[in-house]
């Protein structure tokens, strides 16, 4: 069989097509494409608590309480205010679980915190 020269040109465009799209599916995806799972979660958005966290001020036990101490022993637990009272005074009837009560000894030591 006789091929003439503008067959043999269409044959061999027709093989590279072929052999392009079969390197072009053995292609690795592109390099900013994550391949692990160490990818770091996206940001999100955390909601204040509805109630103080009394647990998360701690660090106060056993310090002289100051003004400055109250206010960040407030901002840690995320309470609205706080108050000192006195660990031997009973609790307060009236709660609100936004106040920090924080708990002291007659010579001004944290010996303790709650929320009501």
């Amino acid at each position: 069989m006789h091929i003439t020269n503008g067959r043999r040109r269409s044959a061999a465009v027709l093989g590279t097509w072929a052999l392009c799209m079969g390197l072009a599916a053995c292609q690795s995806p592109p390099a900013d494409r994550p391949l692990t799972s160490e990818v770091p979660e996206p940001p999100s958005f955390v909601t204040p608590p509805d109630t103080c966290q009394a647990a998360s001020v701690r660090f106060g036990l056993g310090l002289r309480i100051t003004q400055q101490l109250l206010e960040e022993m407030r901002q840690r637990a995320g309470a609205r205010m706080a108050r000192t009272v006195l660990a031997t005074e009973p609790a307060d009837p009236a709660q609100d679980m936004m106040r920090l009560n924080v708990q002291v000894e007659p010579t001004g030591r944290v010996v303790g915190a709650y929320c009501g």
